[in-house]
């Protein structure tokens, strides 16, 4: 496995506790819903309970090229 280096943004959308719900724009967030709090959220969102994923997840670049813009 190799990593990435360089800045990596804290969204809900390359965070390790999210699956997806409406594909690419919400995500299902398994720290909020242990916590009682809604967990669907934009996959644009951010918490304090962010953790880096392990493996790369497209959603968040197919979300923003549904935007019209470009994934870094």
């Amino acid at each position: 496995m190799s990593k990435k280096t360089g800045h990596k943004s804290t969204v809900c959308g390359n965070c390790r506790y999210h699956n997806t719900y409406k594909y690419p724009d919400q995500v299902f967030c398994f720290a909020r819903f242990s916590k009682r709090e809604n967990p669907v959220v934009s996959i644009f969102h951010h918490c304090d309970e962010w953790e880096s994923k392990l493996q790369d997840c497209f959603c968040l670049e197919d979300s923003l090229r549904k935007r019209g813009k470009k994934a870094k």
